[in-house]
């Protein structure tokens, strides 16, 4: 019995390999009876040799590999020839990490598979030269150091009474916040005009003067 994950990745090469015909038939259609005066931009599909088209390797096939190697359109990378009639696309055991194509037998052996470092020397990069920059913002620190660390769940469904009508909760008015000490200017006292003297008037006695 096999592994059906062989049969999947079969499928899967499939789909790549249909995906690939169906891109080039997109490049097939001619488009030069079109009014392509009208578009504002026009497609222009890769031509052969192209860095983007399937067939055009995109490295040199690795040193080792026979002269039955060939350049996998769909997986995009160089294939060797398998010995097993169910791996139909040759996929299953160049993916292998466990097995690897040995040129002197010409044969698939048990052992480490020599590619799984082939592209260590591309992403080796001194970390000393890496900087990370921590920025620390005491302000924010300080606003969310009273804040609880959990925050309980607010429920957004309606409240239903017995009756299955929605309870409509009255609105909660703001409380008032007390003035803080030193925001408010001292209350001044109302100048009071001094009062206009009063004309005597007639049968009025005059208090006599001194």
């Amino acid at each position: 019995m096999l592994d059906p994950r062989i049969d999947l990745a079969n499928m899967l090469h499939e789909l790549r390999e249909k995906l690939n015909q169906i891109e080039m038939k997109l490049w097939e259609i001619p488009h030069h009876q079109e009014p392509v005066e009208e578009y504002e931009a026009v497609f222009t599909a890769p031509a052969d040799g192209d860095y983007l088209h399937p067939a055009t390797p995109t490295h040199e096939k690795p040193e080792g590999f026979s002269d039955a190697a060939y350049w996998d359109e769909c997986c995009q990378c160089w294939m060797e020839p398998t010995q097993w009639e169910w791996d139909t696309y040759n996929y299953c055991d160049n993916a292998n990490a466990s097995v690897s194509y040995e040129c002197e037998s010409n044969t698939w052996v048990e052992g480490s598979d020599w590619s799984n470092d082939y592209a260590s020397d591309w992403y080796t990069y001194d970390s000393a030269n890496t900087v990370f920059v921590e920025e620390h913002h005491e302000h924010h620190d300080e606003a969310n150091a009273d804040m609880p660390e959990t925050m309980e769940p607010v429920s957004t469904e309606p409240v239903l009474d017995a009756d299955g009508f929605v309870v409509e909760e009255a609105p909660v008015e703001p409380a008032p916040v007390p003035p803080v000490e030193g925001d408010m200017a001292p209350a001044m006292e109302p100048e009071v005009a001094p009062e206009a003297p009063v004309a005597p008037q007639e049968g009025d006695e005059t208090p006599p003067q001194e």
